[in-house]
């Protein structure tokens, strides 16, 4: 069944675009090795950027209206950096993509058949649903377990509010199922966000990043599985909140 897409929260639809197919199935990834003498070394496999390729048709009343749907849809989909891409087809996530291509040809004076070439970046695809639970910090150390869906690792927000002064102390969050625990060391006030961004390995104390003395491994969660998410040293009176949308591969 033919759908359109969405891009930068522009349906192209509007501008008589149909989606006849596309490869958003397709995944791959990159292992590197390194052969020394007569044994290989595997390291960590790379996953290169998605290229999503769909083929399309644009149909109009006219010739003249045709060439306006194919200058509306080039301006609505060329930018330097990545925007929002949706199909309608797909109604659970989208990609962070580019434009690399939309070329073809007239079929006839109302009809354009060709290709939109995208490429994420970031080969991942997002939940269209945000995630953000919040729990209460109430023994030291405390654990919380956070159940993610889709397929592919998340980069969460840790936000830990104290609900006390906290001076001095070494603070950690470790998912104890990934086994990856941060440490931070410093004081934070009385109502005042702790923020472990993962995704962009910046800490941030009351609004401002205090990289100085933190330490360790920012911790991801996996999916499709219970994560313990353990936190020690912030007291008993602070609450943690766990935010992320769940990837795909």
């Amino acid at each position: 069944m033919a759908n359109s897409i969405e891009f930068n929260s522009t349906d192209l639809s509007d501008y008589g675009l149909i989606v006849n197919g596309s490869n958003i199935p397709d995944f791959n990834q990159v292992y590197d090795s390194v052969l020394i003498k007569d044994l290989s070394y595997a390291f960590t496999p790379k996953r290169p950027p998605k290229i999503i390729s769909l083929n399309v048709s644009v149909i109009a009343t006219t010739r003249a209206i045709l060439d306006g749907y194919l200058d509306n849809i080039k301006l609505a989909t060329v930018f330097e950096v990545a925007k929002v891409l949706k199909l309608d087809a797909i109604t659970d996530r989208y990609w962070n993509a580019k434009n690399t291509a939309f070329e073809g040809r007239y079929m006839a004076p109302g009809w354009f058949e060709g290709i939109m070439i995208f490429q994420a970046d970031d080969p991942m695809a997002y939940d269209n649903s945000a995630v953000s639970n919040t729990y209460n910090i109430d023994a030291d150390p405390d654990t919380n377990v956070e159940t993610p869906g889709g397929n592919g690792y998340i980069f969460p927000v840790y936000t830990l509010t104290a609900g006390e002064l906290l001076t001095t102390v070494t603070i950690k969050v470790e998912n104890t199922t990934t086994d990856e625990e941060l440490q931070f060391i410093g004081t934070v006030a009385s109502g005042k966000a702790l923020v472990i961004n993962t995704a962009t390995w910046v800490v941030t104390n009351d609004g401002t990043e205090d990289m100085a003395d933190v330490t360790g491994k920012f911790p991801r969660l996996k999916p499709g599985v219970a994560n313990s998410i353990k936190v020690t040293a912030f007291s008993t009176t602070g609450t943690l909140n766990v935010a992320y949308r769940n990837r795909y591969l």
